[in-house]
Order: structure tokens, then sequence, then C-alpha cells
């Protein structure tokens, strides 16, 4: 697998969080596959093949050419895309964390993908690629640790030809949460187990925001594709009913008094254009929320998943 260097290693392992998952992924290395699979994931790698090819066929989607994948970790959902689309030519991984590099071709060695992708360290803001030059880019719980969420977005709809998808598998808040809870989410601290899985101290504060962590919110994401020329269409994934739906993270943006006749048994979609109002959205085609039928056994269980498709306009 070849390596593209965008930031020189030295400038990157100055860096304190730089320097922790440096010696996190070390610690990986010698593990089997589906154990960084589920490390980074929640899921085997045949598993997350199972859940991508799933949602990709509930929103009827298909990829094909060359494209990228932001904060890619050790590649996963990239594997899983290249098993379901054979048209796809090339992906490059896109990496901050240089040690990253030596599970990307752990996991590619395995999937036999290795000559479809190429590894590059480097930064969301600044893609050293050319204008209208990807076919798709695609993101995994990633952009909501971009430093600039204004410029991610900007420089992803340079790189994108007209046409192209972006497709992210990441989070938004409600917009009527406040700035002072959006504060306060970023400075909870990370569990122990969290500290000792990924090289951290132990008597050591680390908490969302020290890791790099921002909460942007739906109108931002909205707001943000529209200014630079993205259509968009989000889907909410969940892998039980409308109840579990309701429990889960993105129960925050139902109304307590909707949550209370959902739970006597009242249909959801009587009041889907209440809890679209309430999370911000006038349009209730712009969203959409599906139960999934995948089986998952790992460590943690997986939360719901929104997934945004925004596609670059001619």
């Amino acid at each position: 697998m070849r390596k593209t260097i965008w930031i020189p290693e030295k400038e990157l392992n100055e860096i304190d969080w730089i320097i922790k998952y440096n010696a996190a992924c070390d610690k990986w290395r010698d593990k089997s596959m589906d154990e960084i699979a589920l490390f980074y994931s929640y899921f085997t790698v045949h598993q997350h093949k199972l859940f991508t090819e799933e949602i990709c066929h509930k929103i009827n989607l298909n990829l094909q050419g060359i494209g990228l994948e932001i904060g890619a970790g050790p590649g996963i959902l990239s594997n899983s895309m290249l098993k379901i689309f054979k048209n796809i030519k090339k992906i490059y991984l896109l990496e901050k964390v240089p040690n990253t590099y030596n599970l990307m071709k752990k996991i590619a060695n395995e999937n036999q993908t290795i000559n479809q992708l190429e590894c590059i360290l480097g930064c969301f803001n600044d893609l050293k690629l050319e204008n209208n030059s990807l076919d798709f880019i695609l993101d995994f719980d990633s952009i909501h640790h971009s430093e600039n969420f204004q410029q991610t977005i900007k420089e992803i709809a340079r790189v994108l030809k007209p046409g192209g998808l972006l497709v992210c598998f990441d989070r938004a808040q409600p917009n009527y949460i406040s700035q002072k809870q959006i504060q306060d989410m970023l400075d909870i601290e990370y569990s122990n187990k969290y500290k000792l899985e990924n090289n951290i101290d132990l008597d050591k504060k680390f908490t969302r925001r020290m890791n790099g962590e921002h909460e942007p919110l739906l109108r931002e994401w909205i707001d943000t594709s529209r200014k630079y020329n993205l259509s968009s269409k989000i889907y909410i994934f969940h892998k039980k009913s409308v109840k579990d739906f309701v429990r889960s993270a993105y129960g925050l943006i139902i109304p307590y008094f909707i949550k209370r006749l959902i739970k006597k048994g009242i249909n959801i979609t009587t009041h889907y254009q209440v809890i679209l109002n309430y999370f911000g959205i006038n349009n209730i085609n712009r969203i959409k929320v599906y139960t999934l039928d995948y089986k998952v056994k790992s460590r943690r269980s997986p939360r719901g998943k929104m997934v945004f498709c925004f596609q670059k306009l001619s």
C-alpha cells in the first residue's frame, strides 16, 4: 500500500493527542483483523459489510470511480465499500495519525483490497487534490472532529466532481440545543476503559473536547452544504423499533409529549411533522427514519446512525 505525505510525520508526532493514538495503534497492531475492526467501528469486518450493505440498499446508493475516506482509521468503511461496489477503482484513506498506516495495511492485506487503497497523511481542511477530481467521499464518525467544519465542507465540495457524492455516517445535534449544552457535552470526560484502550494515563483528565470533537447542529450541516453547492438528503437508521429509536441518542429530537404518545402505541407518523419541526426541518421529504435488520454481537452496541448524502450540483 502506497503512503503519500501531505503533512510531515515529524510535525504530526509533536501533537499531544496524536502521540497518544500513535501508541494505541502500536498496541493494536498485533491484534486480529476483527479485533481492530470492533475497536474502531463496533463491528467485525464481515458485520460491517452487512451493516453498510443494508444501508446502501435502503438509500439506493451506488458508488463507482475514485473516492476518498476522510478520518479513515484503519479503513474499515472503505474495505466494506470495495466489497459491495465492484466499479470502485480506488479509495484514498486520509488520516492524521501516522501509525494508523500499519493497521490499514493489515486490514487491506487480509481483505485483498491493498491494490485499491492508498494511505494519505494529511488534514481535512487542506485536501491536496485537484478540483473536480473525486467521484465520492466517505466519512464514518470523522467530520465532527474537524477543527473547522465550514472549511472541511468547502474543501470536500471543491474536490468532488459535479454529481459526486459525500456520504457521511456521522452525527448532528438538534437545532434547539444551546451552545451551553454543546459545551457541556464536549467537557464530558472519557471513561477509564476508554483511556486504557487508547493508551491514555488514567490519572489524567481527557475530555471529548481534548479529543478534538465538536457537535455540529443539523442546521450547520444543511446550511453549509447549500453554501458550497451540495444538495442534501438525511436518513436516520436505528437497529430496532421506533420505541428503541426514542430511547436512543436521537431521542433528543423528540419532544417529551410525543415520546409519551409513542410509548402508548400511537404511530410515529401521526406526529412526524411535529418531530421534524422540533428538529428544525420544514420539508418532510428531507429526512427519513429506517429500522435496520442487522444483528450485531460486539463489545458495545452501535448507536443509531444518521446518514447524510450530499451531491455536488453542476
